[in-house]
């Protein structure tokens, strides 16, 4: 039986990180280093499929995307030093915002009033759990370093199903309800997580 978030079987709350302004400024003016946002398109992920409003409304017509406002927001240098408070030793005026997991709990609250943790950890019986207590969980891989949003569990399978916003890694172009099991889990995923739930 799977179990997981409101929202873990919706189309509508997976977020990709290749289509935003931000990759596309990285992709026009670099040598090939870019799809940086993968973070905040997790997180995005994650916070939807929890099953909070992502929308960016603005007064006239355009609708910035949720995950490029949350880029937004660990580069702006007015928050600084609320994220400075949450690690210290990590100056986010230095730091690429988005590549510190324990900014993810600060930011998805000033941008969508959404409660999450960062914890110590990956174990796959722990994230199993929170997922299937209604939890989403945000993991970063070791390799390639990269965020994902694990959304559900697989009782039977024993397999965490994610979203990867990096939908060209996998040969079919689909990072839509991905599953890992317990193998990948231990060997390929570093040693946090942020939680997205009360």
């Amino acid at each position: 039986m799977v179990k997981g978030v409101q929202f873990w079987n919706s189309r509508d709350c997976y977020y990709t990180q290749t289509n935003n302004p931000t990759e596309e400024i990285l992709r026009k003016r670099s040598d090939g280093e870019w799809l940086v946002s993968c973070g905040p398109s997790a997180a995005v992920t994650c916070v939807a499929a929890m099953g909070h409003d992502v929308d960016i409304r603005c007064p006239g017509s355009y609708r910035p995307q949720g995950e490029e406002v949350l880029m937004d927001f660990f580069n702006d240098p007015r928050n600084y030093a609320a994220l400075k408070a949450a690690r210290p030793e990590t100056p986010p005026e230095v730091w690429h915002g988005n590549e510190v997991p324990q900014f993810y709990p600060v930011a998805v609250r000033a941008v969508f009033g959404a409660t999450a943790r960062f914890e110590w950890g990956a174990g796959f019986d722990t994230i199993a759990a929170e997922l299937r207590s209604g939890k989403a969980v945000q993991l970063c891989l070791v390799k390639p370093g990269h965020y994902i949003a694990a959304v559900a569990y697989d009782d039977e399978a024993r397999e965490l199903i994610f979203n990867d916003p990096w939908p060209g890694r996998f040969p079919d172009g689909n990072g839509f309800n991905r599953r890992m099991g317990e193998a990948e889990c231990k060997a390929n995923l570093k040693p946090f997580r942020i939680v997205y739930g009360g």
